[in-house]
Parts: C-alpha cells; structure tokens; sequence
C-alpha cells in the first residue's frame, strides 16, 4: 500500500467515522421522541414494579452506564486509530523518501559507473591500443633485418604474435567497458554488433534483431541502458537458457515510450528460486529510467520472455 493509498484509506475512515457518529445521533434523537411520546419510562416502571425485590428498576441506571463507556471505548479506540493512521502515513512518506533516495543515488552511481568505464576503454586504446601498434611496428621492421628462420627472428614473430594477442584482449576489454560503436554510429549499430558477436561466439544458437524504423530520440542514458540490458539478457541466455533461438526487439510504444523484449526457446525462468543478481539488476536498471520489467513467456509456449517499458525521456537522463 503506497502512500497516496494511505490518505486515502484515512479519508475513508474519518468520512465513515463522522457518518457513524451522525447516525448514533439521529437515533438517539428518534428514541427520545419515541419514548416521550409512548410515556417509556413510566410504563417500564409499572412493569418492573413486582420485580422490585430483584432491583430490576436499576438497570436502566445500568445500561446508561454501559452505555456512556462504551461510548469512551470507541472514542478511544478511534483516536488511536487516527494516531496510528497518521504514524503509518508519516512512516511510508519516510520509506517513500529513503526509497527515492537510494534511487537516485543508484543512479548517479551507474553513471558514475559508467563514465569511468568510458574514460577506461579511451584510455586503453589510446595509450596501450597505440603502444601495443608501436611494438607491432618495430618488431615487424626488427624481423626485416634478421636472418630467415633464425632463434632471433622466431623470437620476433613470436614478439608480434603476442602483441597481436594483447591487443585483441585489450579490444574486447573496450568493447565490454564501453562499445565504441555506440558513441560513434549509435545504439542500432552497437545492437548489432552486439548480436553478431554473440552468432560467432555461438553459432549453434539463431540470434535475431529487430528494430522499429522510426524511434524517437534517445539521450545518452537511455541508450546505455537498452545496450546493457540486452548486454545481460543475452549473457543470461548463454549460461542458463540451453536455448536454440534467440530474438531481440526494439520498438515503439504509444506515445514517447519504448519497448525492448528479449526471448529464447530455452529451458524457462526456474519458478522455485529466487531471481538472480543478474535478473534484479536488469529490472532495478528499468526502474531507475521510470519503467518496468516483466517477465513471462513466449507465444510458442516454452522458454524466457524478459519485456521492458522504458520511457523516451527517462528520469536523470543527464548521464
């Protein structure tokens, strides 16, 4: 229950409480009138009179009694009812707050994040990237002074090899720290990049990507997160699903929003377990945007269904 919820259960119950209150009133009211006008007392008293000896007389002193307590009891009771409706109010507003707090602060850690990540792949390929071509070069011009099939040219070719080897390590460093293409030639691009490497990594398995024509424009932050979120589906697939089939599609909500789905024919989200790190920060990434994630099944009956509603213009889109 939210807090917009609570006010309104506590309008709720002030509007019943003063209705009921009006109705005792009103009652009340008409038992007077009645009992005026049919002389009660004075008939009560001529019934009760043989039962004198069991003082059946003084239960009308009794029943008021009973009656004005039970009345203190209720005025009680929804006084405290108030107070604790107030207290629980206050308590969500302050969740409320702490939530929207750590949110805000899990965001700006993510571009936090996600800065430094770029400043790193930048830094690897301009200064080990370079160096890595230097050492190439000057191995590549040391083996042309040196004598065919020596110890000292193998030694060289074996320099140039392991340069090579560095420097794809380095490569696929960047990429995962920050895929150069998406800065370059944009999210379309750095998707299907994305996807190819994953077909050659794994050929066994069918990837497909799908992309609306007409998107409206992204900022920066909403690009990184579809990146990263199809950047985790797809990795999740590939250590858990067993899946043959493997298909992402970008497209357009009504209105300004987006819609990424990402399905597999795979073995299905275990119903059992609790999600994994991977699942719960792909869906706390989504709500930090303001959207959502759901997760299902696909049409054909078997496998994942991980759909995300994003917003076109996110919260905190100044990453």
């Amino acid at each position: 229950m939210n807090l917009d919820e609570l006010e309104k259960l506590a309008r709720v119950v002030r509007l019943r409480t003063l209705r009921d209150l009006l109705g005792v009133a009103i009652v009340t009211v008409a038992a007077f009138g009645l009992a005026s006008a049919l002389e009660l007392n004075e008939r009560i008293n001529h019934w009760t009179e043989s039962l004198e000896l069991f003082q059946a007389d003084e239960l009308r002193t009794t029943l008021l009694v009973l009656a004005a307590a039970l009345g203190w009891f209720s005025w009680r009771r929804w006084t405290e009812l108030r107070r604790e409706l107030a207290m629980r109010v206050e308590l969500e507003a302050d969740l409320a707050r702490s939530l929207e707090d750590n949110r805000d602060l899990t965001r700006r850690s993510l571009e936090v994040q996600e800065r430094e990540r770029k400043d790193v792949a930048h830094e690897l390929h301009d200064e080990l990237g370079q160096y890595l071509n230097a050492i190439e070069i000057e191995a590549v011009g040391l083996r042309s002074r040196l004598e065919s099939g020596s110890m000292a040219a193998e030694s060289v070719e074996r320099m140039r090899g392991l340069a090579r080897h560095v420097y794809e390590v380095a490569r696929t460093l960047m990429y995962r720290l920050r895929p150069v293409g998406l800065d370059e030639f944009g999210l379309e691009e750095a998707l299907q990049h994305l996807v190819d490497g994953w077909q050659q990594q794994r050929p066994e398995v069918r990837y497909t990507l799908a992309i609306d024509a007409e998107l409206p424009e992204l900022g920066e932050a909403l690009n990184i997160a579809v990146f990263r979120l199809v950047q985790e589906s797809l990795t999740n697939i590939a250590r858990h699903s067993g899946a043959r089939n493997a298909a992402v599609r970008l497209s357009r909500l009504n209105g300004e929003g987006l819609r990424l789905t990402v399905e597999d024919d795979g073995c299905g989200l275990p119903t059992s377990l609790r999600p994994g790190l991977g699942l719960t920060g792909m869906r706390e990434r989504a709500e930090l945007l303001g959207g959502h994630l759901h997760t299902g099944v696909p049409e054909g009956g078997s496998g994942t269904l991980l759909d995300f509603r994003l917003p076109a213009n996110p919260q905190g889109d100044n990453a």
